[in-house]
Parts: C-alpha cells; sequence; structure tokens
C-alpha cells in the first residue's frame, strides 16, 4: 500500500493539485466596464420551506441596481408547508414595480428543482436565465456584472463565484473552508478552460441555447441542475464563461448542522456516477483516493505497520499544496481570514471526504424533507 500510493496516488494528488493552481493564476479578474444596460434575465427562485430564508433573499433582491424593465422574478413553490408562499406573495404586492410572477411545482416531480427551474424557463419573456436559491443572498451589482458579460464574450453559459455567510462557530468555519476547496476547484477548471464544477446558486445562461439543447439530463438524479447543465453546454460546445469577480459573488448560507452538511455533501457525491465529463471524474477519483491514503497512512502509523516519516511525508506535502490553493482562493473571494482555522482543519478534512464520498455509494439521503435514493 505504502509503495502504490507513493508512486501512483500521491504524485496524480500533486499534479492535479498543481493544475488547479495554475488555472487560478490565469484566471484574470472581470472588468465591469459600465455597459449599457441592455441584456434581459428572467431571474428563476425555486423554494421550498424557506420561509426563514426568504426574507433576507428578498431584502438582497430589492437592491438589485439594473433596468426594472430588463428583469423579471419567477418564485417556484416546490409544494412549501409553513408561511414560504406568503411571504413571497407579500412581496409580490407590495412591490408593484417588479415583474414577479409566483408558480407552483408538481408534488410528484422526481427531480422537483429542475422541473421548478423548468417550469419558470418555459415561462420566462427574457432573453438570459438567472438561478439562484432562496437561502442566498445576490450582490447589488449582480445583473450588471452579467451583462458586461454577455456583451463583452456573448457567452452561452456564465457561473458566477458563490461564498458562504460564516458565522463563528466552528463547524461554520470548518464549512466555509470546505466549500472553500470546491471554489478553488471550480476557479482552476476555468482558468485551464477545462471547467467541470460550478454552483446553481449563481448561474446565468442564454434560453434560447437551454431550450435547443432539450434542457435538463438526468432527471431521475434529484440535483444536478447546475453541473450536468455545464456537461451539456460544454459537448455541445457552446460559449463557456467564469465570472472572475468578488462583487458578483452571491451569499448562502452553510447547512445549519453537522447532520444537514453530512446530507448535503452526500447528495452532491452521489452525482459523480453520473458525470460524463471525464475531468469531473478524474478530479473525484484522485481527491477521494488522496484523502482515504491520508487516513490509511495516518492509522497506519499509529498502529506502527508503517514508519512515521512516510505519513509526515505525505502530510508535508498535501499540508503545504493544499494551502497554496485555499490561500489563492480565498484571496480572490477577499476571505483570507478562512485560513485561520487551517491547520486543525486539515486534519478533519480527509475524515470528512473519504466518509461522505462512501456513503454517497451505500445509502439513501435527505433533501429538503424528501428521501432519495440510490
Amino acid at each position: 500500500m505504502e509503495i502504490i500510493f507513493s508512486i501512483f496516488i500521491s504524485p496524480s494528488y500533486a499534479g492535479l493539485m498543481l493544475w488547479l493552481l495554475y488555472g487560478i493564476f490565469k484566471l484574470k479578474p472581470f472588468q465591469l466596464q459600465q455597459e449599457k444596460q441592455k441584456t434581459s434575465f428572467t431571474i428563476c427562485i425555486p423554494f421550498r420551506n424557506e420561509a426563514e430564508n426568504l426574507p433576507r433573499l428578498i431584502a438582497s433582491l430589492k437592491t438589485i441596481d439594473y433596468s426594472t424593465e430588463l428583469f423579471e422574478i419567477f418564485f417556484i413553490d416546490d409544494c412549501s408547508e409553513d408561511h414560504s408562499v406568503k411571504i413571497v406573495e407579500e412581496f409580490i404586492q407590495q412591490n408593484k414595480d417588479l415583474s414577479i410572477q409566483l408558480l407552483e411545482n408538481s408534488a410528484k416531480a422526481i427531480s422537483p428543482k429542475k422541473e421548478a427551474l423548468s417550469k419558470a424557463i418555459k415561462a420566462s419573456t427574457k432573453k438570459y436565465i438567472v438561478t439562484t436559491d432562496a437561502d442566498c443572498i445576490v450582490p447589488e451589482k449582480w445583473l450588471q456584472y452579467f451583462n458586461a458579460m454577455v456583451i463583452q464574450e456573448q457567452s452561452d453559459f456564465i457561473a458566477g463565484p458563490v461564498s458562504y455567510l460564516s458565522k463563528k462557530s466552528f463547524l461554520d468555519k470548518f464549512q466555509s473552508l470546505d466549500f472553500l476547496s470546491l471554489q478553488a476547484a471550480t476557479l482552476g477548471g476555468f482558468g485551464n478552460k477545462k471547467p467541470f464544477l460550478c454552483n446553481g446558486a449563481n448561474l446565468c445562461y442564454r434560453k434560447k441555447t437551454f431550450i435547443e439543447l432539450s434542457g435538463f439530463e438526468n432527471d431521475k438524479i434529484a440535483s444536478g441542475d447546475d453541473i450536468f447543465m455545464l456537461e451539456k453546454m460544454k459537448f455541445a460546445q457552446k460559449k463557456i464563461d467564469y465570472l472572475s469577480h468578488h462583487e458578483a459573488q452571491v451569499k448562502t448560507l452553510p447547512p445549519q448542522n453537522l447532520k444537514a452538511l453530512f446530507q448535503q455533501r452526500v447528495r452532491w457525491a452521489a452525482k459523480t456516477s453520473a458525470y460524463k465529463n471525464p475531468t469531473s471524474l478524474l478530479t473525484a477519483i484522485v481527491v477521494f483516493l488522496a484523502n482515504l491514503g491520508f487516513m490509511v497512512f495516518a492509522l497506519g502509523a499509529i498502529l506502527k505497520l508503517i514508519t512515521w516519516q512516510a505519513f509526515l511525508i505525505l502530510f508535508v506535502v498535501k499540508f503545504n499544496i493544499d494551502f497554496l490553493i485555499l490561500y489563492n482562493t480565498a484571496a480572490f473571494y477577499q476571505n483570507l481570514h478562512l485560513l485561520k482555522n487551517y491547520v486543525i482543519i486539515a486534519f478533519l478534512h480527509p475524515i470528512f471526504v473519504t466518509s461522505t464520498a462512501m456513503q454517497s455509494f451505500l445509502t439513501s439521503y435527505e433533501w429538503k424533507g424528501r428521501t432519495y435514493h440510490k
């Protein structure tokens, strides 16, 4: 095991991380040049039992600095059992100057979020679709940035940055750093022009292109409206871009407890078997094996089955490469304070990655009060 890891897995992981780091360096900040506001957008927001979070999102939607004639907002209720619908209805009544609609999703949908978005896109009257989630806060210049990129790049698909609204608890700090690693992979992939990750909390794509490609695939998988659409756009050779500016980042709430965090990551990992992008698959495999190997080496050193020197060499290499990746990503998001807890989290993170990955292949997962099976 020690020889196999040293010859194959460790160099593969180091190579992958250096490749991502190179991509992060290549991804230059996108410049907003005060382009004329002319692109029209439909903002699509599916929600289910989000009464606690919707007021925060709605407050941010009111601050969007963009011509109200050029955007509309569609809320799609996915069978909420709280007073979420009432909150949206009050928002509509109190903001007659905005074009807002409330749609209802089917109770029998296999993939509720994809169906909700499809319903909104079908009803859309604008040229571009923008998606976010009900537990998010959107930036004031959000549509200005998308408009500028559409004008400058003629994009079919634009992925935007996402970060967590972190609190002071250790769990939030752990999640924020873990989420930052996913954003690092996103930045690195786009910087190397081989994108494989994005987040539906901050996406924009051309409605005409969505229809041309027959909408979403993998409708039997609950989530994946973001990554599967990215794959579809990529394989169809459409114009794909990343909105690389911290002012365009959407902020979202992290899961509120350890169980919710675990379920979220199991849900995300469960999509891996359906990936068609070889970069996605290779990255997932290498990262999993590297973290599994880290745990095996640590246990082997404790049980004196391998030398402590072998474990320490692996730890030093992984610790430093991961830090370089996270430091440059945190700098992009202007969140360098997240690295204060890096040392202790560096030991815990491999356990988290391997356990969620393994469970994703073995069990069902919960999402929005529903249970989904493999």
